[in-house]
Formats: C-alpha cells, sequence, structure tokens
C-alpha cells in the first residue's frame, strides 16, 4: 500500500497540475480578449499550449515540484516553484519560436498564462497539503519494534506532513499481542515490523511473524523496515539489511536485456557528446596551464565493476602534486582546487574526458561515482556492504549525487551515498537513468549534488 500510496499522490498532483495549467490558459485568453475571446481562438491556442504543457510538467519533475519532501507550503518550495515555472515560461518561448508551425508566438498570452498558473497552483498546493493530511487520504502507520532507523523515519514523517502518513504509535516487540486491537481501535492502514538482528532476535522474529500472519484479514499493508523505508526514503538502510537482502533484491541477471540497451545509448551519448564539446576542450586545456603550472590530465586509478582497478581521466582541478602529504579526501572549498579548478568542477567540465572511460567499458554515465582503491579499503571496513556498489559500473552521475546535499566526502558521507547507490542498483532501469541524466543537468545549473 505504501507503494500505491506514494504512485497515487503523484499522479494527484500531476493530474492538478495539468488542470491549472488549462485553467490558466482559458484565464490567460479571456483577460486578454474579453468579449472577443471566442471558440476560435481557443481551438488557435488549445492545441500548441498542450504541447508545450506537456514540457512543463517534465520541466517541473526535474525541478523536483514532484519531490514529496519538499512539497511544503514554505518560502523554499514557492521559491523553487517561481523558477523553474519562469523557466518553462521561457522554454515554451523557444518552442514557439523555433516552431513557426503553429501560427503564434504569444510572449503576452504565455506570461499572462504563467502569472495566473503561479496564483492557482499556489492556492492547489495549498489545498493538496491539507487534503493529504486529511483522515479520507492519510496513512495511518503503525511501527512494530524500534531501533534507529525506526526513529530516523518516524521523526521524517512528522517533520514532513505533506508526504501524507500519521503515525499512529510504536509497539515493541513483547507488545505485540495487542496489535489486533490497536489495528482496529486505531483503523491503522500499515503495519511497519523491525526485524531484531543477530542469533539472539531468530526466536522474537519468528513469534513476530505468526502475530503478523494473523493479522492478514485484518486488511493492513503488511511491510518490513527496509522496504518501507526505501519507498519514503528512495535509499536503502544499510545497517538494518542482511546477506538475505541482496540475494532476494539483487539478482543481476535479471537486467540482461537492459544491460544491452544501456551500454548502446553509453556509445552512441558519448561519441555524439564528445563531438559536440571537442572543439572547445583546446580552451578548457589552455585556461588550466594558464592557471597554474602541471599537466592538463590528471590520471587517478578508481575502484570499477567486480572491484577491478582502472584509471579514470579527468581536467586537473588542483595544484600540481596536490597529494605529497599523502592520499586525502576532497573538503568543501578545499584550498588545493585552483581558480579555474573551482570553476571547471561547479560545472562539472573537468568531468568531460571521462567519456574515454565511457568509450572504454571502465564506465557508464549513469552508476556509482567511482571512488578511490585507498578510500575503498577503508570504507569496507567501516561500511556494512560497502563492496555490494561494485556490482554494476561506476557512472559519471548516479542516484546519490542527485539526491545527497553538497558536503566534504568522508566516512558518513560515504555511507549515505552507498544507501542511494544500492536503491539504484535494485531498482536501475532506463526511466530511472533517463530521470538522473535530466536532474543532473539542474543539479549542475544550481550547483547542488557532489
Amino acid at each position: 500500500m505504501a507503494k500505491t500510496f506514494y504512485t497515487f499522490k503523484n499522479i494527484l498532483l500531476i493530474t492538478g497540475d495539468i488542470g491549472i495549467l488549462y485553467l490558466s490558459l482559458y484565464g490567460a485568453l479571456f483577460v486578454r480578449y474579453g468579449a472577443g475571446f471566442t471558440d476560435t481562438i481557443w481551438q488557435a491556442h488549445v492545441f500548441p499550449f498542450s504541447l508545450s504543457f506537456a514540457l512543463w510538467v517534465i520541466i517541473f519533475h526535474i525541478g523536483g515540484l514532484y519531490n514529496p519532501k519538499i512539497t511544503k507550503n514554505d518560502y523554499r518550495f514557492y521559491a523553487t516553484a517561481a523558477k523553474t515555472i519562469l523557466f518553462a515560461i521561457a522554454a515554451t518561448m523557444i518552442v514557439f519560436y523555433l516552431m513557426p508551425a503553429f501560427g503564434i508566438a504569444p510572449k503576452t498570452n504565455l506570461l499572462l498564462v504563467g502569472i495566473i498558473f503561479f496564483a492557482l497552483f499556489a492556492l492547489w498546493r495549498n489545498a493538496y497539503n491539507a487534503l493529504i493530511r486529511s483522515r479520507h487520504l492519510s496513512n495511518t502507520i503503525i511501527f512494530v519494534g524500534m531501533n534507529k532507523e525506526t526513529k530516523d523515519i518516524i521523526a521524517m514523517l512528522d517533520a514532513h506532513p505533506q508526504l501524507g502518513y500519521a503515525v499512529a504509535g510504536v509497539v515493541e516487540h513483547d507488545g505485540a499481542d495487542r496489535l489486533s486491537k490497536i489495528i482496529k481501535e486505531k483503523n491503522v492502514d500499515t503495519i511497519v515490523y523491525t526485524k531484531e538482528q543477530g542469533h539472539d532476535g531468530a526466536g522474537s522474529n519468528a513469534r513476530i511473524s505468526k502475530i503478523l500472519y494473523t493479522l492478514i484479514p485484518l486488511g493492513a499493508d503488511i511491510v518490513d523496515l527496509p522496504k518501507f523505508y526505501a519507498q519514503v526514503t528512495r535509499k536503502i538502510p544499510v545497517s538494518i539489511i542482511g546477506e538475505t537482502w541482496f540475494l532476494e533484491n539483487l539478482i543481476t541477471s535479471e537486467k540482461n536485456l537492459y544491460k544491452i540497451e544501456k551500454r548502446a545509448l553509453d556509445l552512441v551519448s558519448a561519441l555524439v557528446l564528445g563531438a559536440i564539446t571537442l572543439p572547445f576542450m583546446p580552451l578548457v586545456a589552455l585556461l588550466i596551464v594558464m592557471d597554474s603550472r602541471g599537466p592538463v590530465f590528471y590520471r587517478q586509478k578508481r575502484v570499477g565493476k567486480n572491484g577491478r582497478q582502472f584509471a579514470l581521466v579527468k581536467f586537473r582541478t588542483m595544484i600540481d602534486n596536490a597529494e605529497r602529504q599523502g592520499v586525502q579526501w576532497t573538503q568543501t572549498k578545499d584550498r588545493r582546487v585552483t581558480k579555474i579548478g573551482s570553476i571547471l568542477r561547479k560545472t562539472r567540465i573537468d568531468e568531460l574526458p571521462q567519456l574515454w572511460n565511457i568509450l572504454k567499458g571502465d564506465m557508464s554515465f549513469i552508476g556509482p561515482r567511482p571512488e578511490r582503491p585507498e578510500f575503498v579499503a577503508t570504507l569496507e571496513k567501516e561500511i556494512p556492504h560497502y563492496p555490494m556498489r561494485h556490482l554494476i559500473k561506476p557512472g559519471l552521475t548516479g542516484w546519490a549525487q542527485i539526491n545527497q546535499p553538497l558536503g566534504g566526502a568522508s566516512v558518513s558521507d560515504s555511507m549515505e551515498k552507498l544507501q542511494y547507490d544500492l536503491y539504484y542498483i535494485k531498482n536501475r532501469n532506463l526511466i530511472i537513468d533517463f530521470d538522473i541524466l535530466m536532474k543532473t543537468i539542474r543539479v549542475v545549473v544550481s550547483r547542488e549534488g557532489y
């Protein structure tokens, strides 16, 4: 039910936005033409604007307006919405001028649509947040068992009421016999249970399973914490999953067709992007040489698929011999980064030489970012299941990079990114890859992420 509930909320948001877009178009034409507004004028605008509205919805998605974590009634969300709508208007203007076959170039009408839409959008999203929190639509949850991840997810649900979950309480394992009564009294929709870790918890887990089995006729959705955690946060909680989870969820042989499709797209995309950017690379090289002494390119050992090491190629962004005191984590505002290097990093231009790594087959466009062998040796000791991120090829960008806030590299940051990487490895497909690629553009433009 949790996954269905998530899908329902997104469909409701998108449907509402589309309805408001058409209402805004009608309002804009009525304001513009007044008594002269006729069916002929409507027909002349509805088709081209329908195409532009499809573009708007895609831009809204890339801009994060359907990300349930930020769809709150606060300044940050509406500031993001305003910037996204302005970008959508600009993109639509370009489309209309590039496609004169529509017979219209509606600058005034487009601006009116944008203004009316933003006003109606604010009203609609306020109504949506109130609706999704109401008893009729909210999902009432009860947790069975408590650990750090349970506390984290409860805190997240409390901090983000727009997610539409109402926590009815927590029942410890030794009180699970009361579940039937609680479910009936509180009209519980979802039961999220936590397994106890280690051999000592085997008996308790078996007992909980039997109790949960008897609750099936009550109609509540029964889901374990890792699955619910992943559905809500879009990452896998590595500290509470074991070997069984990997056996059940990471069977890579099931994605053989996807691997072929992805490799073909990698080759075509790398060749096209390489051809487009090749004329600019000498200029980048010249700027690097003028800014600081040292080579143009920087080669570094990284760990790839199945732990195989390869030489990753980048434009140099640090001073020459930056690691004369040994291997170091790259930090925010790292003093070793040159002036030109800072610009190259923020715009991700320093990553362009990795198109060669993609062509060679060392990397893919989408996947976990490759780490250095020295760091991998440390992280494998500190973080459970860390080697599993090497089940697939590393990428230029990935699920972690569009979700993880900008910060310095550390063990805790690497653990957070691993949780996103595992979610991607489990759920990867061409649709998610395209989503990551589009949102990476937003990350680059807004200077978020890695």
